[in-house]
């Protein structure tokens, strides 16, 4: 409780025997142990008492604790569940529908007729008009 190390109650001892005297140092330790017994004891009793005053409510508490634990885990197993089965109908689908509308190449045939070729043509055309000057 005080942590006394084994020089520092030396250091004591010998401070008590300089200060009391031979005389009166060994009813001193003696009282003082009966004292440091007694203090033990009230405290003991103190924390015995205070432990069964809380150890049902603590109890409780812990109890209810444990039961929102495993609602809670429960439910997060159920949800990572959910998602996994979700995440696989969606990659079926998109994987099902990828391969219905896949559009196969066709072959086009080329035709040379000029008419054809001019509509598609992109490229820029100069167009020349005649003005006429009324005189």
């Amino acid at each position: 409780m005080f942590n006394f190390s084994g020089s520092e109650i030396i250091f004591l001892l010998i401070l008590g025997l300089v200060v009391l005297g031979p005389e009166k140092l060994p009813p001193v330790l003696r009282k003082m142990g009966q004292l440091y017994g007694q203090f033990k004891r009230i405290t003991g009793d103190a924390q015995s008492e205070f432990r069964g005053a809380f150890a049902e409510p603590l109890r409780d508490i812990q109890d209810v604790a444990n039961e929102y634990k495993t609602v809670f885990t429960d439910a997060s197993k159920q949800i990572e569940s959910e998602y996994v089965q979700t995440t696989s109908i969606f990659t079926e689908s998109a994987a099902q529908e990828q391969t219905e509308n896949a559009i196969e190449p066709q072959f086009i045939p080329y035709e040379d007729d000029a008419s054809t070729v001019e509509e598609l043509s992109l490229e820029p055309q100069i167009i020349e008009y005649d003005i006429k000057e009324d005189q």
